[in-house]
């Protein structure tokens, strides 16, 4: 058998190479590289630097934004009421309404040690007028035994409870049985009131004239003027008269806080009688 010779046996290691591989010592051909990213792997963020997304917010810091926005208009609200209302306006309530309590029941000793303390703790109250009002007709209405005033205290109740018809025939009984009460200004006020309330201009008049008698050196007697030319007018019974109504007013009682818009009501009242 022939031998090939040396040209066709380099040929022959030359195509076993090519197609089964190569020796020990050739280099492994380089394995090609995907271009898509993998998906089981992250990049890694860059160091001080932030990752491509951030965290979503957890449920506890919605809620602490939340907590936020609540106090700010919290303080919002609470900063514009300061100049309106103050804790002095309401503090002492209760005890007012206690003493308020026993005063409409005609026990006036426990009423009146009550309103003395709500008037010596709370002189910011609303209502220290109301309780000053009860001292003094403690202090200066006690006749008859006390009658005229549980009647007086008994009005002013059923007019706080909505009873005005009730309340202006328990003021016409007491001033029937104690016509000399020292409290029968008070008691003629109420009624006076009571009248102009429901469009009795007339009788309104008369009580409220009955309240500012002289004699009776009451304190409501401005008022009483105030509303009696008030009631005049109303009742269509001439300019003329209110403006004397409202003369003897400010000429009695020039420091009454009803001075000043009664003046002025005279004022008018002067103008349109010279048209």
């Amino acid at each position: 058998m022939r031998r090939p010779g040396p040209l066709v046996g380099a040929l022959a290691l030359l195509v076993a190479a090519f197609f089964g591989g190569v020796t020990d010592g050739a280099a492994k051909p380089k394995p090609v590289e995907s271009k898509e990213p993998a998906k089981d792997k992250e990049k890694a963020p860059a160091p001080g630097a932030q990752g491509p997304q951030a965290t979503p917010p957890s449920a506890k810091d919605d809620d602490s934004s939340d907590d936020v926005m609540s106090n700010d208009a919290y303080r919002a609200i609470v900063r514009s009421t300061l100049h309106t209302r103050t804790p002095g306006d309401t503090l002492g309530d209760g005890l007012y309404a206690s003493a308020r309590a026993a005063f409409y029941a005609g026990e006036f000793d426990s009423a009146m040690a009550r309103a003395q303390r709500f008037t010596q703790g709370y002189m910011r109250n609303l209502s220290m007028n109301e309780a000053l009002q009860m001292i003094l007709l403690w202090r200066g209405y006690r006749d008859f035994e006390d009658r005229p005033l549980r009647s007086y205290a008994h009005v002013l109740e059923l007019r706080e409870a909505g009873r005005p018809d009730s309340a202006a025939l328990v003021a016409q009984a007491a001033l029937a049985q104690w016509p000399g009460a020292r409290v029968r200004d008070h008691l003629h006020m109420e009624l006076a009131e009571l009248a102009r309330d429901r469009g009795d201009h007339a009788t309104a008049v008369t009580h409220a004239l009955a309240a500012a008698d002289t004699s009776l050196h009451s304190r409501l007697a401005p008022a009483a003027l105030n509303l009696a030319g008030d009631e005049t007018l109303a009742s269509g019974q001439g300019e003329e008269k209110a403006l004397h109504l409202y003369q003897a007013l400010v000429e009695r009682y020039p420091d009454s806080p009803l001075a000043t818009s009664v003046r002025a009501k005279i004022f008018d009242l002067r103008k349109r009688l010279q048209l």
